[in-house]
């Protein structure tokens, strides 16, 4: 198993995925570089119960889940101070990128495991793997998904 290679196809993942969990830019990297190093520390111990990316999700989640609880631990700058649709450059980018803006901050609006299941889901990730992801039954992840769904839904169109 090359875990270099391995690392590398998912990065783009691990970026989106450290999204969810942060929303300031430059901590945004700190988490996806700490789930980078979490993983390839990781790779030796895998047993082959899930796939790969399975198994690269899951720790991902937890350093996520680390990351919030040392966050919350923390006294630190409010999000409200780092507004990440203002940036002068997003003016001046395509509207499919201003979509994504939205969405991203439509995502936020949701309740932090809304945000981790909804992430994996758009990210392709089957719903049996979100569930052992997460540690939840399928069918909960399903009504998850679809509440999520809807929430969003109505947060674009308010948006």
């Amino acid at each position: 198993m090359d875990k270099d290679k391995l690392i590398n196809n998912f990065w783009p993942r691990l970026s989106r995925i450290a999204s969810t969990y942060e929303v300031i830019p430059e901590l945004q990297q700190e988490l996806v570089q700490e789930m980078a190093i979490a993983i390839w520390q990781s790779l030796n111990s895998f047993r082959g119960d899930s796939s790969v990316e399975t198994f690269m999700y899951k720790v991902s989640h937890n350093i996520g889940v680390s990351h919030i609880k040392k966050q919350v631990k923390q006294i630190r700058t409010t999000n409200e101070d780092y507004n990440i649709l203002n940036t002068p450059s997003l003016e001046q980018k395509a509207t499919n990128e201003q979509s994504l803006k939205r969405l991203m901050k439509a995502i936020w609006q949701l309740p932090l495991i809304q945000r981790q299941i909804i992430t994996l889901y758009l990210d392709g990730v089957k719903q049996q793997d979100i569930a052992e992801i997460v540690g939840m039954s399928e069918n909960n992840i399903a009504v998850k998904i679809s509440r999520a769904k809807k929430l969003l839904a109505q947060l674009m169109s308010n948006g």
